[in-house]
């Protein structure tokens, strides 16, 4: 079960698991997956709800089980 979590845990998750930033404009930073064929928007909100978590988590499906905890 997803929780609330701070975007610097997200951001600290993805980067250790390989992701990069694509893009930094607007309301949302993308980040690319290692293999490249996935990437998500993650919003520039002090703490991420638990539903936008877990979207993350499914959208970067090439990431190893439980990357993001």
């Amino acid at each position: 079960m997803a929780k609330d979590m701070k975007r610097r845990t997200v951001e600290a998750a993805l980067l250790a698991n390989g992701c990069t930033v694509l893009s930094d404009r607007g309301p949302h930073t993308k980040w690319g997956c290692p293999c490249g064929a996935h990437t998500v928007p993650v919003p520039r909100h002090t703490v991420i709800s638990a539903g936008v978590v877990r979207n993350i988590g499914k959208r970067m499906a090439c990431l190893p089980e439980g990357w993001l905890q």
